[in-house]
């Protein structure tokens, strides 16, 4: 594994488990709602990628906890969506 490797790990572990936490702070509001899914849509590939670079122990954990976090996230936006449609 090289350095690179690693690094990606790392990085695409944290930005995963970032764009997560942040994405289900502001998909609550309005404009968070739009934001949040384009967040999503950022974090995903983050975990994705942490994942394709040979994560291991608690970055591999970090990876999937942040994609859960993000499925959870757009899985929330679109029921908004749904909801604010079908209400209108």
């Amino acid at each position: 594994m090289q350095a690179s490797d690693r690094a990606a790990a790392r990085l695409g572990s944290v930005l995963s488990v970032a764009v997560g936490v942040w994405t289900l702070a502001t998909v609550a509001f309005p404009f968070g709602l739009i934001s949040g899914a384009v967040a999503v849509l950022f974090g995903l590939p983050s975990g994705a990628i942490a994942l394709r670079a040979h994560a291991w122990g608690r970055w591999r954990k970090a990876a999937w906890v942040g994609i859960g976090m993000n499925a959870l996230a757009f899985l929330v936006a679109a029921a908004a969506v749904v909801y604010f449609v079908l209400t209108e």
